[in-house]
């Protein structure tokens, strides 16, 4: 496993891996758009560090990796007075600005992260199952505390390695050296097998950890989309609680927390020094 904040070197073959995930996130994205309960209750927990009643009210927010546009939803929903979804792909960003369309003030822009200019601009920086799948993990969270208004706050949700050791162990390689490699119509195809088994599994009981109790209510469709998920990046990190503490205290946040998700996953917040 990659240690946390290694730094690469962005050569010209690291620049079409990154291209290639996202035009992958991009398909799935366009195919998988919808607000529904389920996303709600995720997002809620992914942000749990942060009081959905008055945490996100009157706040200014980036978004980084925007997928769909849901999360920015979500947090403009809760109080949100606007801010700035960024992601790489067009058919991303076309799924965000319609489901963003009712908040003008939230703007949707096509930007890296490597590349964001923005200094001590937004009140809530975040990425929700972004950072991981970089290749500069570290690179990226400093530019999110950079774009952070002092006193402001930055909360990442990522794959946890806790409960999964399993799949990083025995499945993750198949991911790596198969099915980050496949045409994504072939992985979204291939996809429905597994999630109709694990469709299957879940309603036998299958799962003692609460992740799985949770997705055990969901459709199979957004069964299968998680299912492609995992199938389909390039890079993807599983990290131990204390890689994540690592990455967030490096990047020079303070009064840094984190809180274990469902069991297999971290979500960390920490505030911009003042």
């Amino acid at each position: 496993m990659r240690p946390v904040g290694e730094m690469i070197d962005r050569s010209a073959q690291s620049a079409q891996q990154d291209r290639g995930s996202t035009d992958r996130f991009g398909y799935s994205w366009n195919h998988f758009y919808d607000l529904t309960d389920d996303q709600e209750s995720q997002f809620r927990l992914w942000t749990s560090l942060i009081d959905p009643k008055t945490g996100w009210k009157n706040r200014t927010i980036l978004d980084v990796g925007c997928g769909a546009g849901r999360n920015s939803y979500w947090a403009m929903r809760y109080g949100a007075s606007g801010g700035l979804a960024i992601d790489l792909d067009e058919r991303s960003l076309e799924r965000a600005r319609l489901n963003l369309e009712a908040f003008p003030e939230m703007e949707v822009r096509k930007q890296s992260i490597y590349d964001l200019e923005y200094s001590e601009k937004v009140d809530i920086a975040f990425g929700i199952g972004v950072i991981h799948h970089l290749e500069e993990p570290g690179k990226a969270l400093a530019r999110m505390v950079r774009a952070t208004k002092p006193g402001g706050v930055v909360l990442i949700w990522v794959y946890g390695y806790e409960n999964m050791e399993l799949y990083v162990n025995f499945m993750n390689p198949i991911r790596t050296y198969i099915f980050s490699k496949l045409p994504m119509k072939t992985v979204w195809w291939m996809a429905y097998m597994p999630a109709a088994l694990l469709w299957g599994l879940l309603r036998l009981g299958f799962g003692r950890i609460s992740y799985f109790r949770l997705i055990r209510e969901f459709s199979f469709r957004h069964l299968h989309h998680i299912i492609v998920d995992q199938m389909l990046p390039q890079i993807a990190n599983y990290w131990r609680r204390d890689e994540v503490e690592a990455l967030m205290n490096r990047a020079g946040l303070q009064n840094i927390e984190l809180e274990w998700v469902n069991e297999m996953s971290w979500a960390a917040i920490g505030t911009c020094p003042k």
